[in-house]
């Protein structure tokens, strides 16, 4: 993801999380919050893991999110939180668990199932 679209200081995430709304998955709550243009922030604790595994799951989330900008309707700004699950699975677990979240709130069309 470039980091035009990369959600960087400390107000901005507060922000969301205190007045935007949010969606929760087993592995992954995303908060949102309507905005000029479209920004992620990405938050992995220590519970999840060493510096090692909080890096992956940061790329893994962020590569997801990267994919799935173009189809994104809306401009929103986002911050995306990583729970403890998270640690155990793969990226396309990642980008369904995403997908399903941002589909939820209706910021991405819902796949069609009748193209092969």
């Amino acid at each position: 993801m470039q980091r035009a679209f990369r959600l960087t200081n400390r107000a901005s995430f507060t922000y969301i999380r205190r007045n935007g709304k949010a969606l929760v998955c087993p592995i992954l709550v995303i908060g949102f919050v309507k905005a000029y243009n479209i920004k992620v922030g990405i938050s992995v604790s220590k519970k999840i893991g060493n510096s090692v595994v909080r890096s992956l799951v940061k790329r893994r989330i962020r590569e997801a999110f990267r994919l799935l900008l173009p189809e994104l309707k809306g401009t929103f700004n986002y911050v995306v939180t990583a729970r403890e699950p998270i640690a155990g699975c793969d990226y396309h677990t990642i980008d369904r668990a995403l997908r399903k979240l941002l589909t939820g709130a209706g910021h991405l069309d819902a796949p069609d199932c009748s193209r092969q």
